[in-house]
Order: C-alpha cells, then structure tokens, then sequence
C-alpha cells in the first residue's frame, strides 16, 4: 500500500513540475474553460446510474474535491475494481487503482500547452496507444484533458496491456464527479 502512494505522488508530481523549464523555452500553461452546466448534468446522470461507486469516491477522498478545478472521472462499479486513491494539484489530479498485476490511472487536468510551434510530435496520437508498459487510452470532456493509463507488471504477456479490449471496457464505465465547479 505504500508503494502506491509513493506511486500515486510521482505519478501527480511529474505530470505537473515541467512548467518550470517549459516557461524558459517560451511555452506557458494555460487553464482551459471548463463546461461545467454540461459536468453538473453528467454528474447527475453518472450519480444515478450507479451511487454506490459515486458515493463511495466521494467519502473516500476526505473533502479533496473540494479544490479539484475540473470535473473528476473514475471508474464504475461494472469495471470491477476497488475505490481508488485520489491526489490533486487544484488544476490536476490522478485516481490510482490497484489491479492483480496492473495498475490503471486516470490522469486529469485542465491545463494546454502554448507556444509550442516550435515542439514536434514524433506520431499522430489516438485515443487508444500503446506505451511498451501498457497502454493509455485520451480523451477530452469538458474542456478538460484525461488520460487513462494502463501499467503492466508483465506486458508481454498480459493480454490487457497488449490488445485495446480491456482499456475500451472500463472507459465504457466512466462516471462523472463534480470537482470545485465554478
């Protein structure tokens, strides 16, 4: 267990500290504008469909979302997997679930990048790639930027980190919890 929130701390903590020598080169992060009567609505929606995963998030994360600036995503209950940790930098956060010999984090923030022009992308990203470890699967709600990432211990032969099959099924299962909506 403390592996994990040693794991969960770096996982947040790198997503967020390149701003620093990013901002040298010219590139600033800059906030993006949340949807948030469309967040709200989902949110209800997602709280309807299945309470018991909202509502156990929701206890677990001790007031935290309180202070997250975007709208927050976590698995559903048909996807199988235990309540989440939940870390926040108010314009990111990372929910960290434990699986028998995986790990999958959903990685949300509300944050681009600008003044990249001169930054090159090595391949045309899709929703669902692979990452040698895993696999991340994008995507943008809201005007917020997710990726849900899929570590494995043995991905060679962990059919879950090759093959889009498990990632597309647990995406199916999103639920949608408010942050600090403004």
């Amino acid at each position: 267990m403390e592996f994990a929130k040693v794991a969960l701390a770096a996982t947040l903590l790198a997503a967020t500290t390149a701003a620093p020598a990013l901002a040298k080169n010219g590139v600033e992060r800059v906030p993006t504008a949340i949807d948030w009567s469309a967040a709200k609505i989902a949110a209800k929606r997602s709280l309807a469909r299945d309470p018991k995963a909202v509502e156990k998030f929701v206890a677990a994360t001790n007031g935290a979302l309180r202070t997250v600036e975007l709208p927050v995503l976590i698995f559903g209950s048909d996807a199988k997997m235990e309540t989440p940790q939940f870390a926040n930098q108010n314009s990111a956060y990372v929910a960290f679930y434990t699986l028998e010999g995986a790990q999958v984090s959903i990685l949300g923030s509300h944050t681009v990048l600008t003044g990249t022009e001169d930054l090159t992308g090595h391949h045309q990203a899709v929703a669902y790639e692979s990452i040698g470890s895993g696999a991340d699967y994008n995507l943008n709600r809201y005007g917020a930027h997710y990726t849900i990432r899929l570590t494995c211990d043995n991905p060679i032969k962990d059919v879950r980190c090759r093959k889009p099959e498990f990632l597309n099924s647990v995406v199916q299962t999103l639920l949608v919890v408010n942050g600090a909506a403004k």
